[in-house]
């Protein structure tokens, strides 16, 4: 274990070496990404999604309230069962 220790501190200390080369090939390389263009959008159609995502977004909170409200009265109905049972 020693020796593998060494061996990696010279490699490390060794100015040849390039780091991150020996990856995927990833790291390496500059690749040019194209950048996404976002198509035009009338107003309308992005009120009715905001909308949407709100009315989807009131629902789930509403389902998370009712969830916790089930689970917080089943616990403290078992410590009331512990407790005077």
């Amino acid at each position: 274990m020693n020796a593998t220790l060494n061996n990696n501190r010279k490699l490390l200390k060794n100015g040849k070496r390039k780091p991150f080369t020996k990856m995927n090939g990833s790291s390496s390389k500059q690749l040019g990404y194209k950048q996404y263009v976002m198509p035009k959008v009338s107003p309308h159609i992005l009120r009715r999604v905001r909308r949407k995502t709100r009315r989807g977004n009131r629902r789930l909170l509403i389902k998370k309230i009712i969830i916790g409200i089930i689970a917080g009265s089943i616990v403290l109905y078992w410590f009331y069962i512990i407790q005077y049972g």
